[in-house]
């Protein structure tokens, strides 16, 4: 992407800014005063965020499904570019909505197979991924009859609240290793759906004799990363990605070196932070009130909490069509990669835009207007789904011209190799460089540009004797 691109990359950044709600274009306002140009995944953190504290008081219907409000995200730019900086904004937010929730113990308790799990908020940020860390064993203790007794120990993924990885790249999503291949297993379950008991993890132990662990972990996802060289297959091939909102960003040079220079405004110089972390706790603190307020109004019943306007299932149809539009735009080997993502990015449309209602409520004065899920919240929710699903789509389309590329310069090699045994050589097997390079490029139907290139990689298969102005050249080796 040059310059140009860029800039037209950045205009559409400011139109899908003015879709989004107030609350939302306050948050990314200020969020990129700390994470410079990571607009998109600044408002997603939002949606995370009020997701998770949503998913107790809504179920989303759709037909026979039902869907919870949960928001998982998966961010995945170029090193050095604000993940970890955007986080440390984020971060304490959650920290400081999850106090308040905790400290007010009125969240819902969840009661599943004989456990009572506490309805404590927090944040797992882990990088150990055994068994015990993650879904948690059992003590074995003696009662007083002298019977053995397995007591539970929950595990950090268990609970409520954000499941944050920095360095995602270590999961085992990319690479497997025999310490971290459970928790891709661990991830796909505790993202089902939270109606019905899909996102229970469960294993035997054998460590235990077998008990059963039940984990019951109802987070939401951030994940973060650099783009791994396996990318472009991981994303075809793994369903654990396609089951995140999924932020693809390969910053160009330009806009790195952009970034750069607002890191080193300040150096040297002692500025006092004011990230104004109180008043968004205080903000989303709110949301959750009002939200829990209506949950009761309404029966205790999730079903009941929103409902949804004319026009909402006509707008979700629309924003179909333009996804199906885009993506159908695109070489058939990106298509039929993209076309994965197409379901659960409607899916998470859908939760979106009940977020984008739910956010609007308290200013709302009108009780009766508030909860109703609109048209105008769907094209709130798809500014950012189409953001998401157009850079995708770029890195695929990147990815395979950069693959073709590769391909294209290896099947170069056998045809050198064909068109220097089909000359005339000298007593050494020497022949002119020139005439073998114009050769390859005739029947190779190649520019000139792109021969000379290539020959420059592979110039060390050949020996050079150099007779005044002239080259030749002597095939040395095979292809290695």
């Amino acid at each position: 992407m040059n310059e140009e691109e860029y800039e037209m990359f950045e205009e559409e950044m400011i139109r899908f800014t003015d879709e989004l709600p107030a609350f939302f274009r306050e948050f990314q306002k200020d969020a990129l005063k700390v994470s410079h140009l990571n607009g998109v995944p600044a408002v997603i953190s939002l949606f995370v965020m009020l997701g998770q504290i949503s998913k107790d008081f809504v179920r989303i219907p759709n037909g026979a499904n039902v869907e919870d409000t949960r928001i998982h995200f998966g961010w995945i730019q170029t090193s050095g570019t604000g993940k970890s900086t955007l986080w440390n904004f984020v971060g304490p937010i959650a920290n400081g909505v999850h106090k308040r929730i905790n400290e007010e113990s009125n969240h819902p308790v969840l009661d599943k197979f004989d456990h009572v799990v506490p309805s404590t908020f927090n944040i797992f940020s882990l990088t150990d991924y055994t068994d015990p860390t993650l879904i948690g064993g059992f003590n074995k203790t003696m009662d007083d009859d002298g019977e053995i007794e397995w007591v539970r120990i929950p595990g950090h993924l268990e609970g409520n609240g954000l499941a944050h990885w920095d360095e995602f790249e270590y999961s085992g999503v990319f690479k497997q290793t025999q310490h971290n291949e459970s928790s891709i297993v661990y991830l796909n379950t505790l993202m089902n759906t939270l109606a019905g008991e899909s996102w229970v993890i469960s294993k035997a132990l054998r460590q235990f004799d077998n008990q059963i662990m039940y984990c019951f972990s109802q987070r939401s996802v951030i994940a973060m990363t650099y783009p791994p060289e396996n990318l472009s297959d991981v994303i075809a091939n793994k369903g654990v990605l396609q089951r995140m909102l999924l932020y693809v960003h390969d910053v160009p040079e330009y806009m790195q070196r952009k970034m750069r220079k607002e890191q080193i405004k300040h150096a040297g110089q002692i500025v006092e932070s004011n990230a104004p972390i109180e008043r968004y706790v205080n903000g989303i603190y709110t949301i959750y009130k009002v939200l829990e307020e209506r949950y009761h109004m309404r029966g205790n019943n999730p079903l009941n909490t929103m409902t949804y306007s004319d026009g909402y299932r006509e707008a979700l149809e629309a924003q179909l069509e333009a996804m199906e539009e885009f993506i159908n735009n695109t070489n058939g080997e990106v298509r039929k990669v993209a076309q994965n993502f197409t379901t659960r990015l409607m899916k998470i449309l859908q939760k979106m835009s009940v977020i984008c209602s739910i956010a609007q409520a308290p200013s709302i004065k009108n009780h009766n207007e508030r909860f109703i899920v609109t048209p105008q919240n769907v094209r709130q929710a798809a500014s950012i789904v189409r953001q998401c699903y157009s850079t995708l789509v770029d890195w695929l389309e990147q990815g395979l011209r950069v693959k073709r590329k590769s391909i294209a310069e290896k099947s170069l090699f056998p045809l050198f190799v064909k068109c220097y045994g089909e000359m005339e050589k000298d007593e050494e097997g020497f022949v002119p460089k020139n005439e073998l390079l114009n050769t390859v490029m005739k029947e190779g139907k190649k520019s000139k540009a792109s021969i000379y290139n290539y020959f420059k990689k592979i110039e060390h298969k050949f020996k050079t004797d150099k007779q005044g102005r002239s080259v030749y050249v002597k095939l040395v080796g095979d292809e290695e």
